[in-house]
Order: C-alpha cells, then sequence, then structure tokens
C-alpha cells in the first residue's frame, strides 16, 4: 500500500504545483485565456436529495477534491493579479471513448456477463460526454462572462445506476434481465466488508450535480448516455 503522505505529495505536485507553473508561464507568454479542467469533488461533499451547484462549496474530501480546489483558487488569484481570463470547470462523471474507472468495469462485466444487474434505488448521478465536455471548454474560453467563475458540466439528466447499467447493456447489445440483485444484498456486503464498501457506495449512492450556470451562457449537451453505442466507447 502507498504511503497516504506520498500520495497527497503527488496530487499536489501534479494537480496544485504543475497547473499553477503552467498559468504563470501562460501570463508571461501573452496567453489571453486559461481553462481548467477541475473536478465536481473540488466542491466537497454532496448533499442528500439535492443537485449540488457551484455555490454549495463545501469542504472538499480526500486528497484528489481538495488539491483541485487548492488549484483553483490559485488560478483564480492568478487570472486576478494578472489580467489572463480564467475559468473553471467541474465535470462530472465523463464518459466516452476509452472510458475508465467503474464504467469500464461494468461495461467488461456485462459483456462478459459477470457483472450483477443493479437494483432500480431511484438514486440519481450526474455523467457528461467528453465531446459535450469539449464544447463546454470552447463556450467558457469565447465568453467574457465566464471570466473568473467556476462551472459544473453535466448533459443535464441524472441517471439512476440502473439506468446506467441498462445503457451499458445496449451498449455491447446485451439484453436486459428482468432481474436484478436485491439492495439488501448491497448492503450486506458493504457492513461485512469495508474494503468494497467504497466501490459499492460509488456505484449506487447519489451524486448529482446542476449544470444550470453553464446552461445559462448557452450549453446544450448534444450527448445522452441512452444514446450511445459501443464505438462511443
Amino acid at each position: 500500500m502507498q504511503d497516504p503522505s506520498k500520495v497527497e505529495d503527488l496530487y499536489r505536485v501534479i494537480n496544485v504545483e504543475a497547473t499553477v507553473e503552467l498559468a504563470r508561464l501562460a501570463v508571461e507568454n501573452g496567453v489571453k485565456c486559461f481553462v481548467f479542467i477541475s473536478s465536481v469533488k473540488a466542491g466537497g461533499g454532496l448533499a442528500s436529495g439535492k443537485c449540488i451547484n457551484e455555490s454549495d462549496q463545501n469542504e472538499p474530501e480526500g486528497v484528489y477534491g481538495k488539491s483541485k480546489r487548492e488549484a483553483e483558487l490559485k488560478l483564480l488569484k492568478i487570472g486576478n493579479e494578472s489580467g489572463m481570463h480564467v475559468s473553471i470547470i467541474r465535470p462530472s462523471l465523463v464518459y466516452g471513448p476509452e472510458v475508465k474507472g467503474n464504467l469500464q468495469l461494468m461495461l467488461a462485466g456485462i459483456k462478459k456477463g459477470w457483472f450483477p444487474p443493479l437494483p432500480e434505488m431511484g438514486n440519481r448521478r450526474s455523467m457528461i460526454h467528453v465531446d459535450d465536455l469539449v464544447q463546454a471548454i470552447f463556450l467558457v474560453s469565447e465568453d467574457k462572462y465566464s471570466n473568473g467563475e467556476i462551472f459544473i458540466a453535466t448533459d443535464g439528466a441524472p441517471y439512476s445506476s440502473r439506468e446506467i447499467y441498462n445503457a451499458m447493456c445496449g451498449v455491447v447489445g446485451k439484453s436486459i434481465p428482468k432481474w436484478s440483485v436485491p439492495k439488501i444484498l448491497f448492503d450486506i456486503v458493504r457492513l461485512v466488508n469495508p474494503r468494497i464498501k467504497y466501490k459499492i457506495n460509488k456505484l449506487l449512492d447519489d451524486e448529482c450535480y446542476s449544470s444550470a450556470k453553464l446552461e445559462a451562457l448557452g450549453f446544450k449537451a448534444k450527448k445522452s448516455l441512452q444514446d450511445m453505442n459501443e464505438t462511443d466507447f
């Protein structure tokens, strides 16, 4: 297991120090606009039953979120002092070609037949296609009202974990099972095996965000999870 202090140092070097140095070089070389791709994790913990927006700033959880938030604050300061246009985007879960993380695991598991059908729990998880994220980057880089602002980016349609599972079945050409693993089984596993509790939480808990602020600039996602096919992954 990696030393937690070394992990924290690595996040700071990459997410904070390298980013700040890049911004300073941008200022020195006359760059007019700097768009930082942060993370929704920089906004802190989630409130149950609510889609978080940019004004819901809580203490970030974990070294990743803390490093992203620190970078945001330093970049906004650089922009304010130098006059360089600085905008920050906090993407929700990004999907598209060569998807990584839990989506990749789910996709591979469904394709091979070992990933269990998730229960419909009515939870809400925000996502955005990589093409729409690129569209958002161009938008904030060109809009003067985005200077010094933070924007959450989603496709505007939060999905339940079961809806994500069903969409993944369609992506790999598998029929959607008519049954699901009871939620109580996941709850039991969370209790008896804390090591995978985090993974289950990532699958089944709420992670809902609002991109209304970005939409007010004219952003409108062109893709949704239901539109996807295997070539998009």
